[in-house]
């Protein structure tokens, strides 16, 4: 996979606008199976509330499909842990610099 998330990389093309954690969301919330099985035809009788649009509901739905159909679990997962819990660079000190001391045997 080359150091690259389906998932990330999934949400970026296809949800274009619309924040990790809501796609993250309505997975959560409605189910990998339930989300697997809509159909373009349901999606496309989809519509807004006072909250969202049409389209805006029809592509988280489209792209929460698409992550559903291509990703393995690992994959949401990692969207999950970037997106959530784990912002920013992990940072893996070079203990050796630390060592002042050694001992040979």
């Amino acid at each position: 996979m080359n150091g690259k998330n389906k998932a990330k990389a999934i949400c970026d093309r296809e949800g274009r606008g619309i924040p990790y954690v809501m796609i993250l969301s309505y997975i959560l919330e409605k189910g990998q199976t339930m989300i697997g099985s809509i159909t373009d035809e349901q999606i496309a009788e989809l519509e807004g509330n006072g909250l969202m649009t049409q389209s805006f509901v029809q592509k988280l739905v489209r792209t929460a499909r698409e992550v559903v159909r291509n990703c393995d679990q690992s994959d949401i997962v990692r969207l999950f842990k970037s997106d959530w819990c784990c912002v920013g660079e992990v940072y893996d000190p070079d203990l050796d610099q630390f060592v002042t001391d050694t001992e040979e045997e």
